[in-house]
């Protein structure tokens, strides 16, 4: 490669200079701040089990189921709630939870919670008190859970229509604490009996109702993180009633199969009434639904049916689970809220209580950013955690790509080693360039070598063995360095022809030809 050549391959300084700035934005712009919650410093953190509480709670439902009916014993007498002789039924009530899953009336919950079986078994427990006070001599009276299991057996439970079982009917109720926002009857359009996959599906008639996600089996591993939401009656007995859910933190154990369905076993906490709620992942979206307990368990010891389970049954009825206007509204405005752009939030809260009134917690999140905004402000792009995370990446952005292309540059754009020969022509004897067919000599195109390649012949050639280098251009003495004459070695002034020592003619060097080379 020839010096002209090689400098052409040298980097300009301007342009690498540009291209470190260009790429040490790119890392800025990709670089995504951790712990974009923090807004400014003070402002409080939002951790992962909170924001995905968020994103759930505005589609979990407190769920009541009814029932009632005689009780038929196989002598064909009716056992009633009052003793011989009253036609009035037993009566059952139980509480589950269940969770929207489509904005236009689409409710999920367990199977088991609306299954009329369910009803038939609290209506026998009732029954079961009143046939050993009638019946006290009966060898079933013994022991109530040996009445129970002999009413199970021989026993029918008949509602407004004989021979039809119990009457039940449900509702599903949503608000915020004490404050009841919507109380709904509920019709069952398909369900899964407990072992045969425990979901079903309930309509309601209402629309643009706050909507949740359904997650995918692909989704979840051993270890995945869940929150299990729900409704438990022990809170409630020690808290009052409430509308605010519960979440019980815990990660998926196993996947198993119960009989043809399957089975998520996890170790989150749950009691009665969580039965139906969302068992959901930390990024909100719903993998499954509470299932059941083993009895006499002590231990978080649980079990969930999973979300594909309920999609497929929505699918059999043409449903798509899926979130509404109002939930996308909200979401962009929690968003906003975890970033302490609290005057967006409010924006985008507002538009979803337009959509769908009584949006439940809304209000109470509303109150909070208008609060926060006022105690902190709002949070502008580059400030606080935010600012001081950019300033970082862009630091070591820049620093990391500079060393990175010096370091490139410096290892392909080296300064070439000069050859021994004009482009590598071989020498004939004597040191001359061996002529080419034609019989032309060493193109005049050959460039005079660099002053990096200003080395002498007898370093070159100290260098090689069996060639001769090509003499370079002797560099020119300045006027004002000591002159000394070629014969006998005594300094002279630089205008003087003759050595005033010697009187011998001194001998100036001459200057190269057009060629640059001297022959």
């Amino acid at each position: 490669m020839t010096a002209c050549s090689a400098a052409h391959n040298v980097p300009n300084p301007t342009r690498l200079r540009g291209l470190v700035v260009l790429l040490a934005v790119v890392f800025m712009l990709l670089a995504e701040p951790p712990c974009m919650a923090f807004a400014d410093s003070g402002r409080q953190h939002a951790k992962p089990e909170e924001r995905a509480a968020d994103l759930i709670r505005p589609s979990v439902m407190y769920f009541v189921g009814e029932g009632y009916g005689l009780v038929r014993l196989p002598n064909g007498e009716i056992l009633s709630q009052f003793g011989r002789g009253s036609s009035m039924p037993f009566l059952a009530t139980w509480n589950c939870t269940a969770f929207v899953v489509n904005p236009d009336g689409w409710v999920a919950t367990a199977g088991h919670c609306v299954d009329p079986a369910s009803a038939k078994l609290l209506i026998l427990k009732r029954a079961a008190n009143e046939y050993r006070s009638q019946y006290p001599d009966a060898p079933e009276s013994r022991e109530p859970a040996e009445t129970l299991d002999w009413l199970q057996k021989h026993a029918t439970v008949e509602g407004d229509v004989p021979g039809q079982g119990p009457h039940v009917s449900f509702k599903v109720i949503s608000g915020t604490g004490a404050k009841i926002a919507a109380k709904l009857p509920a019709s069952v359009v398909d369900f899964r009996r407990l072992g045969e996959g425990d979901v079903a599906v309930l309509k309601i008639a209402k629309a643009n109702l706050p909507s949740s996600e359904l997650g995918a089996d692909a989704e979840v591993t051993i270890g995945t993180p869940i929150l299990a939401v729900g409704f438990p009656e022990s809170t409630q007995n020690i808290t009052g009633a409430s509308l605010d859910p519960t979440y019980k933190s815990g990660t998926i154990s196993k996947k198993s199969i119960m009989g043809p369905s399957p089975e998520y076993e996890t170790n989150a906490a749950m009691t009665d009434g969580m039965s139906g709620g969302p068992a959901i992942g930390l990024n909100g979206k719903v993998v499954g639904v509470n299932s059941f307990a083993p009895v006499g368990e002590t231990q978080p010891f649980n079990f969930i049916a999973p979300a594909d389970a309920l999609a497929a049954l929505l699918a059999a009825r043409g449903v798509k689970p899926t979130l509404g206007p109002a939930d996308l509204s909200y979401r962009r405005g929690l968003r906003n809220f975890y970033s302490g752009r609290y005057t967006d939030a409010i924006g985008e809260f507002d538009q979803a209580l337009a959509v769908s009134p009584g949006y439940p917690g809304l209000d109470d999140l509303r109150a909070t950013a208008a609060n926060l905004r006022q105690q902190y402000g709002d949070a502008t792009p580059l400030s606080g955690a935010v600012l001081w995370w950019y300033l970082a990446i862009s630091v070591v952005s820049v620093v990391g790509v500079s060393a990175g292309l010096t370091l490139w540059v410096l290892k392909s754009h080296s300064p070439p080693v000069p050859s021994t020969a004009a482009s590598g022509t071989p020498l004939g004897p004597g040191g001359q360039a061996a002529a080419s067919q034609g019989g032309n000599a060493i193109s005049s195109e050959t460039q005079a070598p660099t002053p990096a390649e200003e080395r002498s012949a007898t370093e070159v050639a100290g260098e090689t063995t069996g060639v001769q280098s090509l003499r370079l251009i002797p560099r020119q003495p300045d006027a004002d360095e000591p002159h000394y004459c070629a014969h006998c070695g005594a300094e002279h002034h630089p205008a003087e022809r003759f050595c005033p020592n010697c009187g011998q003619r001194i001998i100036r060097p001459q200057p190269a030809r057009d060629t640059g080379l001297i022959s």
